[in-house]
């Protein structure tokens, strides 16, 4: 049975979502990508099913499979992408020594330039609104089955690294209709079998790159491999309560009340 989910999530001061694979400067996102959103909800399920780390990425695989949509927009914020300096342990091994090591403090730390996303709230703290679709309410991982209900998404507490922190404030479940054809989105679009019709204002969407959310098994070596990359249209906002919307032609969309998200075709 279709289940959707829209979730609210206020952010303390933006994220971090640094790319896998690239170098220790790699820049940041607009907004944290499909997968880092999965991977807090992956967390929130271990924890409560007692399961390990290796047990969590087969977690965030299981959501793969199951999800049909998810897209994001902003509620009251701009993002802006920065880099700043970063004290950091370094771990390698150079001329044959292992560091970090106490013999030599000098070499054990590094200050990379880290990319990191400010959310500039107009109002109130930056908050940012997910809608997703998953194909069933529940999944089977190692012979148990594990249900994706409202109150997992409540215990959310971060988004990024550990310095991303979140609350969510509303989380709302519902059956949500199935539509095709022409639709008016505000939420961010994946570039499949989707046709952009209209854009009220272009300087409202820009273009990100994900890994591709509804198919992957490692996303550690598709970064690094940079493969399995799906672009998304992503809306953005200038000044409050700014109006804005997407026309496009999909195949597969998914609606509740006013809100509608593109879905990803099979």
């Amino acid at each position: 049975m279709l289940i959707g989910f829209i979730v609210d999530t206020e952010f303390v001061w933006g994220f971090q979502s640094r790319i896998v694979g690239l170098s220790k400067t790699s820049p940041s996102f607009y907004y944290p990508p499909p997968t880092t959103f999965l991977g807090a909800l992956a967390e929130v399920m271990a924890k409560e099913n007692k399961i390990g780390e290796s047990g969590g990425r087969k977690i965030l695989s299981k959501f793969s499979e199951n999800l049909l949509a998810v897209g994001v927009r902003p509620i009251n914020c701009k993002p802006i992408k920065y880099e700043d300096l970063n004290r950091i342990i370094a771990v390698k091994i150079t001329s044959g020594v292992l560091y970090p090591s106490l013999s030599d403090l000098a070499k054990s730390f590094d200050s990379p330039a880290r990319g990191k996303t400010i959310l500039v709230s107009f109002e109130d703290s930056p908050k940012l609104r997910w809608f997703l679709v998953f194909r069933n309410d529940s999944f089977e991982l190692n012979g148990e089955w594990l249900d994706i209900c409202e109150h997992t998404f409540w215990k959310i507490h971060r988004i990024g690294s550990k310095e991303s922190i979140v609350s969510v404030t509303n989380v709302e479940s519902f059956n949500p209709e199935r539509v095709s054809g022409k639709v008016k989105t505000l939420y961010s679009i994946p570039f499949k079998d989707v046709k952009i019709l209209k854009e009220e204002t272009s300087r409202n969407w820009a273009y990100e790159a994900y890994i591709n959310p509804f198919s992957f098994e490692d996303p550690v070596k598709d970064y690094i491999g940079g493969r399995n990359i799906l672009p998304f249209k992503i809306p953005i906002i200038n000044r409050p309560h700014e109006e804005y919307y997407c026309l496009v032609e999909a195949r597969t969309a998914y609606k509740f009340q006013d809100e509608v998200v593109v879905g990803w075709s099979e």
